[in-house]
């Protein structure tokens, strides 16, 4: 039974249900996801596929972890193709590491199956530009993320590295995660070689990252000057954000305005650690106002 605790009025608030691990066994698991498959008819436009969506926008607005559970194993009841429920399931409370894992390798095996059998070949270069891809998308990323923290940090990458193939124009921003990611493993050749792929990105995180790895390459050079130049532009705040004696990191809201000091904070939660193990990069960075 759920635990209850008082609340100021002396009535009592149940806490949020815990998702018992048992449940997965009574789930179909992957290999039960393709063999459904391969039995039934399934494409985007499958009706109980449809509904069963409809019930996970309905979970997103709902006020509370119960309801948002409940709604997802309705949506799995009417499909277990619905991804974007097995998802929904993989933030229930109560979970160990390998359980998480397990909602989320079924959500994104249920996402690709729920493409049909000519999906990929259909969507690729182009996924997230179509909805339908977007559960599977949406379950990849978060399996990534996953991975990374139970350090399989590897297989994070592939990941991300994998998604970036089947959508070049990354409407989600992989970019930036995959970006911090290399840096954190030391992989400076494949840093290079994303800025690289994004060289018409010039906002903040890339154009500052360019200037660091100039920095790491030892340049003092026109090039790095114009890469300074763009960064400033870019935003102004991240060189003194990150000379702070204690950068003043806040807590994400989801959001930043681009330009602004939250984008700056943003920026060193990501990437400072980076600059921080480059020799003499912050000392430059103390100087950037007289050469600015």
């Amino acid at each position: 039974m759920a635990s209850t605790k008082s609340t100021q009025t002396g009535k009592t608030a149940a806490q949020p249900k815990v998702l018992k691990a048992d449940q997965l066994d009574k789930l179909p698991d992957v290999a039960a996801l393709e063999q459904l498959a391969l039995k039934t008819t399934i494409s985007p436009e499958n009706p109980e596929l449809r509904r069963a969506q409809l019930l996970v926008y309905d979970a997103w607005g709902a006020r509370d972890a119960r309801s948002r559970n409940a709604l997802a194993k309705r949506a799995l009841k009417l499909s277990p193709f619905c991804a974007d429920a097995w998802t929904i399931l993989a933030d229930a409370l109560g979970l160990t590491p390998d359980e998480k894992g397990s909602y989320l390798t079924r959500a994104v095996a249920a996402g690709a199956l729920s493409l049909g059998p000519g999906g990929f070949e259909e969507f690729a270069g182009h996924f997230w530009g179509f909805h339908e891809t977007r559960p599977y998308m949406r379950a990849r990323e978060r399996l990534s993320h996953h991975l990374w923290t139970c350090g399989l940090r590897k297989d994070a990458i592939a990941e991300l590295e994998d998604m970036l193939l089947l959508n070049p124009g990354d409407n989600q921003g992989l970019r930036y995660t995959l970006l911090s990611w290399l840096l954190h493993q030391g992989d400076d050749t494949r840093v290079d070689a994303l800025l690289a792929k994004h060289n018409d990105d010039q906002g903040a995180f890339l154009s500052w990252t360019r200037v660091l790895m100039a920095l790491r390459a030892g340049e003092e050079s026109k090039a790095l000057s114009l890469m300074k130049s763009e960064a400033m532009s870019a935003n102004s705040h991240i060189g003194t954000e990150l000379t702070r004696p204690k950068p003043s990191i806040k807590p994400s809201r989801g959001y930043y305005t681009l330009g602004g000091k939250d984008e700056a904070e943003t920026y060193v939660k990501l990437y400072g650690f980076a600059w921080i193990q480059t020799p003499g990069s912050l000392e430059w960075l103390k100087e950037l106002p007289k050469r600015t």
